[in-house]
């Protein structure tokens, strides 16, 4: 898999090992290692014992929010809340006073917390109580998340809203080392965790919500493209895809590329190339966009060669013994003939003809009509 969108700076899965999507190397320290006894997606998730198991990161700036945007948000299946100060991330794992510290709860604890900081000597920004990000719940899988948008800072537990403060304060930078499980020598995670996403330049949500009902990942790409010729044009179609807000379509006249960008944004699961010649193959992939402005991975090549289409003389004879031609392709004329068939017998009507040799447009009334024929050009 990959991360799912731009701003997320780790990911982590847990399905059936500890990688992050984003590449960063998370250590497991003391035997942590994920298990298929519990997962929310994909059949296993992160174990900590709650005595000494946990897992460390070298440190990022990725971590540092400053006075941005950012979301922290994963699922948990806790044990137990009878240790101490217990949490799931902290951004200095040796640190008493830390630029951030989430989902904390412990002995003689009945909400979970989360604890933020400009100066690394105090939690000025949540005060020291921090704030709750919803009771203690065990033995179930639970969402929770955190977000800060602009000066205002928001904790949900299962999609609802749970704390709500405003602070201007820039989270402090910190060079310690970023640990999910472990709160210095205060207290380590006991339980379960899954689909762990720390997203940086965005608060992924201000007001409540749906969980999220399955692993995140990169927008998905187009599927079945198709390339139908036609004439001076090429047709494009494919499945639409779940999330997608826009389209980018892509051409080339050799298979495989390089591809150049024909048209960006298109909100139909559908293009008519038009700036095409007779003869020549082109080669298409499109790609689908997210509402984050992601891209996703090329669709299934598909070709066609546009070709001219081919046409022939339509001769009608008329009452007053004059003709009258038109030149046709085979599609207009059997739409002709279709007409006239259906025509015979119900009466006084027309028939216009938009591409006859001299430009204009005539029309052709029914009863005026004593024969036609067709007759093909030679080339």
């Amino acid at each position: 898999m990959a991360i799912d969108d731009k701003y997320t700076v780790s990911l982590l899965h847990f399905d059936g090992g500890i990688t992050d999507e984003s590449g960063k190397v998370w250590v497991a320290q003391n035997g942590a290692a994920t298990s298929t006894a519990e997962s929310k997606f994909g059949g296993s998730s992160l174990y900590l014992n709650g005595t000494n198991q946990y897992l460390t990161t070298p440190n990022s700036n990725d971590f540092d929010f400053g006075s941005g945007d950012f979301t922290i948000d994963w699922w948990e299946y806790r044990t137990t809340a009878s240790g101490t100060n217990q949490p799931v991330l902290s951004r200095d794992n040796s640190a008493v006073y830390q630029t951030f510290l989430v989902g904390v709860c412990g002995s003689g604890h009945s909400e979970m917390s989360c604890f933020f900081s400009s100066t690394n000597t105090s939690w000025d920004i949540t005060g020291a109580n921090g704030k709750s990000m919803g009771n203690v719940i065990l033995n179930q899988w639970t969402h929770y998340a955190v977000c800060r948008s602009g000066n205002s800072f928001y904790t949900f537990q299962n999609g609802i809203l749970q704390s709500n403060w405003t602070s201007s304060l820039s989270l402090a930078t910190n060079t310690g080392v970023p640990a999910i499980g472990k709160y210095n020598t205060q207290g380590v995670f006991p339980g379960y965790i899954d689909e762990f996403r720390i997203s940086k330049g965005i608060a992924r949500w201000t007001s409540n919500f749906t969980p999220p009902t399955a692993p995140y990942a990169p927008i998905s790409s187009p599927v079945n493209l198709t390339a139908t010729a036609g004439d001076a044009q090429i047709m494009l179609a494919w499945t639409a895809v779940t999330g997608a807000v826009g389209y980018n379509v892509r051409r080339a006249v050799t298979s495989g590329g390089p591809y150049t960008t024909i048209a960006s944004n298109v909100t139909n699961s559908s293009y008519v190339d038009s700036t095409v010649t007779h003869g020549t193959t082109y080669y298409y992939i499109v790609t689908a966009v997210d509402n984050y402005g992601d891209e996703s991975a090329n669709s299934n090549e598909a070709s066609a060669t546009p070709q001219a289409a081919s046409k022939a003389l339509l001769r009608v004879t008329m009452s007053d013994s004059s003709e009258r031609e038109y030149k046709l392709t085979t599609t207009e004329i059997n739409n002709f003939v279709q007409w006239y068939n259906r025509t015979i017998g119900t009466g006084n009507t027309c028939y216009s003809f938009d591409d006859i040799i001299d430009g204009s447009k005539e029309y052709l009334a029914f009863e005026k009509i004593i024969s036609f024929k067709v007759v093909p050009i030679t080339q």
